[in-house]
């Protein structure tokens, strides 16, 4: 498949989904679909033990496109995105972004969608979406299980930029490498993913994944509203 602003490269293990639309992978609709199309490729193929989510252009991403929060392409806008995530989780590899340059509103939040984020020390957070009368609904469930939940809301509700040494000092990042190291560190950190058992990573990664997400759809109140009965409680 031809892709217009991304670029998806295989290579000894590693898939590396690189978001290129300058100046800033600002991603619009037409560019998440290119995305999901590149991560639904990956099913199936053993072979490849980790993805590897970065930007060119120096940057990660500046976010979802403003232009495509209209009332015709608002719901198609939020079903492809999400459907980024869901893909992701439901993956048999080990998602890692690279962050360098600026990781904004949806742009951090395709970060947090991945297991593992490796960023430069100069990298750049915000969720900025409610500084335009939004707000990101992925972070709003993820990022107070991932960190500090008043700091989540704080970070959430401001909308301020968010100091890359605040997120590694919280358990946010996973690496984070000055920019004469980062190329280095980053295949560094891949290689020891890549040097793994690839069943082994998978059930790994599934195991936690299952766990984490669980508490979504699995309490029983939830279950039986959705399924419209009357709850079954189990008291002991």
């Amino acid at each position: 498949m031809t892709y217009q602003s991304i670029d998806f490269t295989q290579d000894g293990g590693v898939a590396t989904l690189c978001l290129n639309r300058a100046p800033h992978n600002i991603m619009n609709i037409e560019m998440m679909e290119e995305m999901n199309a590149a991560l639904l490729s990956l099913r199936g193929q053993s072979d490849v033990k980790v993805l590897l989510i970065r930007g060119a252009n120096g940057a990660f991403s500046a976010g979802v496109d403003l232009a495509d929060h209209t009332d015709e392409k608002v719901a198609r806008l939020i079903h492809v995105f999400h459907r980024i995530f869901e893909t992701i989780r439901l993956l048999d590899v080990v998602a890692v972004s690279a962050v360098e340059g600026i990781a904004f509103g949806g742009g951090f939040e395709l970060a947090l969608g991945c297991n593992l984020i490796v960023a430069m020390d100069s990298a750049r957070f915000q969720l900025s979406e409610i500084k335009v009368g939004a707000f990101p609904p992925f972070a709003c469930v993820v990022l107070p299980r991932a960190g500090p939940r008043r700091k989540a809301m704080e970070w959430i509700l401001t909308g301020d930029e968010i100091p890359t040494a605040d997120l590694e000092r919280f358990g946010l990042l996973n690496r984070v490498f000055p920019a004469s190291d980062f190329e280095d560190g980053l295949k560094e950190f891949v290689a020891k993913l890549t040097s793994k058992s690839g069943p082994i990573l998978q059930l790994a990664k599934r195991a936690q994944v299952e766990s984490y997400y669980s508490a979504y759809d699995s309490g029983e109140g939830i279950r039986s509203f959705v399924e419209k009965r009357e709850p079954k409680w189990k008291d002991a």
